[in-house]
């Protein structure tokens, strides 16, 4: 089964049964997928005592039988995140964590359990001014020209057709739309993107985090019936689209 929520904030204790109702039942089979803001790579490597925090936590979670896949958001420690070993995994790169945690690139497909996900993570900081680069905020929260080339590369070569995209924020129609706001011009690159993935591809059901909402709501692309579904605690299954219980 596949599993997915939303942002955890370096909070390990969401990973519990009172949080994710079932948590302590799912198998090695089984498959979190969180819409980025993990945050629990956040210290850096020369703070000791928030490294070992860091790593008091991952290795908690290695404990557990399922895997945990994640793309990042915007609070994530980018500097971190990316000394982690590079892998082949659902045919495509991903940085291993540890055995059972994986983070999902930028602008690549994956195919998990003979679906196709396409995941493009990171956004922009509205409270980047209260935060100290390096230590409570990172330059790369927002996508480079290499990973938008990547992605749309990516989507390409599948003939722009998946079955699920995963994002942290999402299309600027859809922020339109869900929140009745045009997005900062400062996330407009990013957000103008994820518009042309929604016009340019086929998809079934979008995923996203970002917004600390749960609300599935429908929209018509090109005369098609499109499902989004923002989530922040709620845990739903990619197949029927649910909440576990």
């Amino acid at each position: 089964m596949i599993y997915i929520t939303g942002d955890i904030h370096g909070e390990s204790r969401r990973f519990c049964d009172e949080c994710m109702p079932g948590e302590s039942k799912w198998i090695a089979d089984d498959k979190l997928i969180v819409c980025g803001d993990f945050g629990l790579i956040w210290y850096n490597s020369d703070d000791y005592t928030g490294k070992k925090s860091n790593d008091m936590a991952l290795d908690d979670l290695a404990t557990r039988p399922y895997e945990i896949l994640f793309i990042d958001g915007n609070h994530e420690n980018f500097n971190e995140l990316y000394k982690y070993p590079e892998v082949e995994r659902y045919g495509a790169p991903v940085h291993k964590i540890r055995d059972n945690i994986y983070h999902l690139e930028r602008g690549r497909i994956y195919t998990i359990e003979n679906k196709m996900f396409f995941t493009f993570g990171g956004a922009y900081s509205v409270d980047k001014c209260m935060r100290q680069e390096n230590i409570s905020w990172w330059r790369q929260e927002l996508p480079n020209n290499e990973e938008y080339k990547r992605g749309i590369e990516a989507l390409k070569n599948a003939g722009n057709k998946v079955d699920y995209i995963i994002t942290h924020t999402v299309p600027t129609e859809i922020i339109k739309t869900m929140l009745q706001m045009y997005p900062l011009i400062e996330d407009g690159e990013l957000t103008g993107f994820l518009d042309w993935v929604m016009y340019e591809v086929d998809f079934k059901k979008w995923f996203f985090g970002h917004f600390h909402i749960d609300e599935s709501f429908k929209a018509f692309i090109r005369g098609k019936e499109r499902e989004f579904h923002a989530l922040f605690n709620d845990v739903k299954t990619i197949q029927d689209n649910v909440n576990f219980e």
